[in-house]
C-alpha cells in the first residue's frame, strides 16, 4: 500500500512540475490589462517576477512561457526591447534577446526538439538547444524560432516565417523555412538614435 500511494505522489509531482503556480497568477493579473497599455507596470511585473530585462523594455501583453527548472537562468531579455504579445517562449534551454530587439505579435520561440530515429517512436527524447537573438535585430509577427537558432545582430526575420538556421548578421530573411532575401545595409549603432 505504501509503494502505491508513493508512485501516486511521484505521478503528481510529475503531473504538476510544468504548473508554475505564480507564473498563472502573474499571467491572471496581467489578463485585465489591456494589449498597449500600462506596458512600464506589467514590464515591472515581469521584473519582479524574476526574469532578467533590462531598462528601457517594454512589453506589450503577456507572455506565455514554459520551462523547466530555474526561469531567471533560461531567459534573459536586453534593454531598450520592444516585445508585442502575445508571444510563446519555451525555455527549456536559455534563451537570449539582445538589446533594442524587436519582437512582432504570435511570434513563437522553441528551444525543445525531439529525436526521431526510433521508429516505434517519431517524437523521441527531448533534446534542448540555445536561442540568441542578437542586439538590433527585428523579428516580424508570427515567426517561428527553432531550437538551437541566432539570429545575427542587426537582422530582420520577416512575418510569419519559420527559421531553422542561423541568421547572418544585417540579414533579412523570411519564408518556410527562412532563406536570405537579401543582405541589409550595416545598421547605425542604436545609440545614435537616442
Amino acid at each position: 500500500m505504501m509503494k502505491y500511494r508513493f508512485k501516486i505522489f511521484q505521478t503528481f509531482k510529475s503531473e504538476v512540475s510544468q504548473l508554475h503556480l505564480s507564473l498563472r497568477i502573474l499571467n491572471l493579473i496581467l489578463f485585465f490589462m489591456p494589449h498597449f497599455c500600462f506596458n512600464r507596470l506589467r514590464t515591472a511585473f515581469y521584473r519582479m517576477y524574476g526574469i532578467p530585462i533590462g531598462k528601457g523594455t517594454l512589453i506589450l501583453g503577456s507572455i506565455d512561457i514554459n520551462w523547466d527548472g530555474r526561469l531567471n537562468q533560461k531567459l534573459k531579455i536586453g534593454e531598450n526591447c520592444l516585445i508585442t504579445c502575445p508571444l510563446y517562449l519555451d525555455a527549456n534551454a536559455e534563451i537570449i534577446i539582445g538589446d533594442h530587439v524587436a519582437i512582432g505579435h504570435h511570434t513563437i520561440i522553441i528551444t525543445t526538439d525531439h529525436a526521431y530515429n526510433s521508429t516505434g517512436r517519431r517524437c523521441g527524447i527531448s533534446l534542448c538547444r540555445q536561442i540568441v537573438v542578437e542586439d538590433g535585430s527585428w523579428i516580424g509577427a508570427r515567426a517561428t524560432i527553432l531550437p538551437g537558432v541566432t539570429i545575427g545582430k542587426g537582422s530582420v526575420v520577416a512575418a510569419g516565417s519559420v527559421v531553422t538556421k542561423d541568421v547572418a548578421p544585417n540579414t533579412l530573411v523570411g519564408g518556410t523555412p527562412a532563406r536570405i532575401i537579401r543582405n541589409l545595409e550595416k545598421c547605425p549603432d542604436a545609440r545614435d538614435f537616442m
